[in-house]
């Protein structure tokens, strides 16, 4: 099914509008368009790795014909050097006269000058022995930030340097203002400092060795003028000069430090590599003892020393680009640490003696690393299929690496992406308690797996834990602004919004498990607007009250029938009442008023909503509204009492009084101290009070 499925979306003539039509008239039901789509997605993961695959298993042939084109690249330009000569040759000979003061022949010819400034400049610094490339090289020390390794190596030299603005490969936009560093083995990018510090006046970013770098000249197309570009595994880095002259000294100097690299590596014999590796030490800044010559790798070294060095560590970081190349990053990581392990347990002669060589491998091991945080790092154009396994693998290995603070940050954009992403896929259509029931349970789940996956990955690191609360405070405030945004809206009901806040508190104690407890800071966030509903809510009880106070005629209620009873027994049992045999008379009548039966459903409703909401914080705003709403109910009573006008029905209206001192605020006295596990004062004196009231009228 996979196949035919996949030739018949590749096929040429294919219409993604023509196959969902005739797909949806085939199907029945929308359970076969589901399995439909998720075979479709199957597919496209499926060649979503088969393409990665084909990338990776075709990149290192790639980088090899790049190589290929530089060095046809540089025969070219030697064939222009050449052509360049000849016709500098052949103008002399026609300036030349036959009976001039010149000897006959080409012996009286002045050679001309076929070089250029910088490429005399070039040959001189590419001498490994000059002493002003060894200053230039030392002098970077104080220019450039974090470049102390760099200049560790005691055979390098500075041949060139230049400021340049770096590209975007993908679509030429500039990235920022670098200077380049061009070495007689390796390249240097710097980074401008923003804010210049002493002499510091660059960040040290990359260092790319000669012997894996291709560097391919761009034409000039549109905007993008005298650039060229770096490919090196796994990176490719796009420069601009400022000038043509610019781009054709970077050029120049490129070709001839390579010439010389390839020709010392091919001949090198041990009078020169004995001229070739001198130094002066006056200007090593890292030289500890000047009675102690430093014997360069492969020369004068006794066999002895030769033989401690084991075969796998000189082939660590070609095997390093092997398993990066093939995503086998368990098997880098593994030999970086096998490597420190050996390191840490050499002498420190043997340390000294191969020094270039663990530079080299330390540098394997850093572009390791920023392979691992690019698996981390999240952006527009890169899609989270990985999920959270492929995130954790990343996470364990930068942490074995010695990278837990920058693994720790990057694992948290990744989980903050992954969340946000999930949380989209949600839709705000039905009900809005249904939409904050399944955003609550995909949210604090999230964030206590996160939590979880931290401890786990980095048991007793005090400072992920750290940055995990500072997280997950910050996810909660953006959930709250969500979580705001739907619930408190106009159309939004009482009873609503108390659903929606008990939700979410009931959820938010899964933080408490894994020893997170935000519950004060999420209530924090939803008190403002929480008053705000209690508020609005007790104006409405308010001038309901108000209005029903007009009509009420203090009549008992005819409920016709025993069902009009049944119906008013279960009503009643709803909000708390359990028992109304003894409001019941004359099988039908109830001794209760329309108005104390409508008040009393809306009080204890009310109730039940404001006891869901707030916190400790504000229990004392609430029991002011619920104070508030009963006395105005108890007011309409004692002006009744009062006025004269229902004299016949006083025994009456005390009925109703008893009811409402006895049976409503004793129900909702017992309902707001079973919730709060302490006694509720202002209940008890309104209690008091009334009661005194009602005697004082007997």
């Amino acid at each position: 099914m996979s196949d035919l499925l996949s030739r018949k979306l590749g096929a040429p003539g294919f219409s993604a509008e023509i196959y969902v039509k005739e797909l949806t008239q085939s199907t029945v039901g929308g359970h076969d368009l589901l399995q439909h789509r998720q075979k479709i997605q199957a597919l496209s993961e499926e060649t979503n790795q088969y393409l990665k695959k084909n990338v990776y298993q075709n990149y290192m042939q790639f980088i090899e014909t790049a190589k290929e084109i530089s060095y046809l690249e540089s025969e070219m330009y030697q064939l222009s050097h050449l052509l360049t000569e000849q016709r500098s040759l052949i103008v002399t000979l026609l300036e030349n006269s036959l009976l001039g003061d010149k000897a006959p022949g080409l012996r009286g010819v002045e050679k001309p000058e076929i070089k250029t400034k910088f490429n005399a400049e070039v040959a001189v610094n590419l001498n490994v022995n000059n002493q002003e490339g060894r200053k230039r090289l030392t002098a970077l020390l104080e220019k450039v930030e974090g470049c102390a390794n760099v200049v560790e190596s005691l055979t390098r030299t500075l041949i060139h340097e230049g400021d340049m603005v770096e590209l975007d490969p993908s679509d030429n936009c500039a990235v920022g203002r670098v200077r380049g560093f061009l070495l007689n083995d390796s390249f240097m990018i710097a980074s401008w400092l923003p804010n210049k510090r002493g002499n510091m006046r660059y960040q040290y970013q990359a260092l790319y060795e000669l012997e894996g770098l291709a560097v391919i000249n761009i034409r000039d197309l549109g905007p993008v003028k005298y650039a060229f570009k770096l490919m090196m595994f796994p990176d490719t880095r796009v420069l601009q000069c400022a000038n043509s002259n610019d781009k054709k000294e970077w050029l120049e100097a490129f070709e001839l430090a390579k010439q010389l690299k390839n020709k010392k590596d091919v001949s090198p014999t041990p009078s020169e590599e004995t001229k070739d590796n001198s130094y002066d030490d006056a200007f090593n800044p890292f030289a500890e003892d000047e009675n102690l010559p430093y014997i360069p790798n492969g020369s004068g070294s006794s066999p002895e020393v030769a033989e401690s060095i084991p075969d796998w560590v000189i082939e660590v970081a070609d095997d390093m680009d092997v398993y990066v190349a093939q995503r086998d990053f368990e098997e880098a990581v593994s030999l970086a640490e096998k490597t420190r392990a050996f390191w840490d347990g050499a002498s420190s002669s043997v340390v000294n003696l191969h020094r270039d060589l663990r530079l080299k491998i330390d540098s394997r091991i850093r572009q390791l690393s920023e392979v691992l945080m690019n698996e981390l790092r999240v952006s527009p154009d890169k899609s989270l299929q990985g999920g959270p396994r492929a995130a954790s693998r990343a996470v364990l290995l930068l942490s074995r690496l010695g990278q837990a603070s920058q693994a720790c940050d990057l694992f948290l954009k990744h989980r903050s992406a992954l969340l946000k992403h999930n949380l989209r896929q949600l839709k705000t259509e039905g009900a809005t308690t249904l939409y904050i029931k399944r955003i609550t349970s995909l949210f604090f789940p999230f964030v206590a797996d996160t939590g979880r996956e931290i401890s786990r990955v980095f048991p007793k690191n005090k400072v992920c834990a750290s940055a995990f609360v500072v997280w997950s405070r910050n996810e909660v405030g953006k959930f709250g602004n969500n979580f705001r945004k739907h619930v408190f809206t106009s159309g939004s009901t009482l009873t609503t919004v108390a659903e929606c806040v008990a939700l979410v508190r009931n959820h938010s104690e899964q933080l408490i498990e894994i020893g997170l407890d935000l519950t004060f800071y999420l209530e924090s966030e939803l008190r403002g607007q929480v008053e705000r509903c209690l508020r609005d809510a007790r104006e409405k009880l308010l001038e309901s009250i108000k209005l029903r106070a007009l009509e009420d005629k203090w009549r008992p209620v005819n409920l016709v029938n025993k069902s009009g009873i049944a119906r008013f027994a279960d009503d009643l049992s709803e909000i708390g009442i359990a028992s109304i045999h003894s409001l019941v008379y004359d099988e039908c009548w109830v001794a209760l008023t329309s108005n104390t039966i409508n008040f009393s459903k809306a009080y204890l409703t009310f109730l039940d909503d404001a006891l869901k909401m707030p916190s400790a914080d504000s229990n004392i705003f609430v029991d002011e509204i619920l104070h508030d709403i009963f006395q105005a109910q108890l007011k309409h009573v004692e002006n009744s009492l009062r006025s004269g006008k229902y004299k016949g029905e006083a025994k009456f209206i005390h009925k109703n009084a008893s009811f409402l001192i006895h049976t409503v605020l004793s129900l909702a006295q017992h309902r707001v101290e079973e919730v709060r596990l302490h006694p509720s004062p202002s209940f008890a004196k309104l209690r008091a009070d009334f009661e005194c009231l009602l005697f004082n009228q007997l």
